[in-house]
């Protein structure tokens, strides 16, 4: 999963903690804003005797144990104080009712492996359903599924464009097929489809060509902590 944009970090080395630095607060500020503020000024009195300097998050991967939308997600991303000064942030909560403490320790998050998936179980049975009533044979649904694998065999990751991410598996993003693949793919299925088949299958793959449709590419990004 990325996140753009810059966010600021004022970050202690004597203690290895860091917090996010204030950006936009309300004014005058609201009840949110005040904890922020609270919170901010409270980690600065604390370390202001410290080793204190400022670190950035571009824009990078976040690597997450459980979704996002879990509060007790534990996060993992990557800062910089600037140059080759390359820091490596773990982030979780001691229980619900606690805020996020920010531990950082030198490194950089490298990417292990990439791949593009599809759903298969989801993408058969999708098809399957647009032949209701009559029945598709089961060596032709293989078929396909199998073809569509071959036509998103040479898709490239990282040149994929990313419409969203998963709310539910935090290392997977989802992306439409490109427009050249859905073609190819076109093409193939008068491989395997009848001339009275084809006409439901084109309807089937023009209603799920998009990113929220079956033939969504799954964008699987797995990354180590190198130290």
């Amino acid at each position: 999963m990325t996140f753009s944009g810059k966010i600021l970090f004022v970050a202690c080395r004597d203690c290895a903690l860091l917090h996010p630095a204030l950006g936009c607060v309300s004014d005058p500020p609201d009840e949110a804003s005040s904890e922020l503020l609270a919170a901010f000024g409270a980690f600065v009195a604390e370390h202001w005797a410290h080793d204190l300097v400022w670190l950035r998050r571009g824009e990078s991967e976040v690597i997450s144990d459980q979704p996002l939308w879990d509060p007790m997600a534990a996060i993992t991303f990557e800062v910089t104080g600037g140059g080759d000064e390359f820091y490596v942030v773990t982030a979780q909560r001691p229980d619900i009712d606690s805020p996020r403490v920010y531990r950082f320790a030198p490194g950089r998050l490298e990417l292990t492996q990439a791949q593009v998936q599809i759903d298969d179980q989801t993408l058969r049975r999708g098809l399957d359903r647009s032949f209701h009533p009559q029945a598709l044979r089961l060596a032709k649904l293989e078929r396909f599924v199998s073809v569509v694998h071959e036509v998103i065999g040479h898709l490239k990751p990282d040149e994929l464009p990313i419409a969203f991410d998963d709310a539910e598996d935090p290392s997977v993003s989802i992306a439409r097929m490109p427009d050249q693949t859905y073609l190819e793919l076109v093409g193939r299925c008068a491989e395997i489809f009848d001339p009275a088949e084809l006409g439901t299958v084109a309807k089937f793959l023009q209603a799920n060509r998009h990113e929220d449709g079956l033939l969504a590419l799954r964008v699987r990004r797995e990354f180590r902590v190198a130290h």
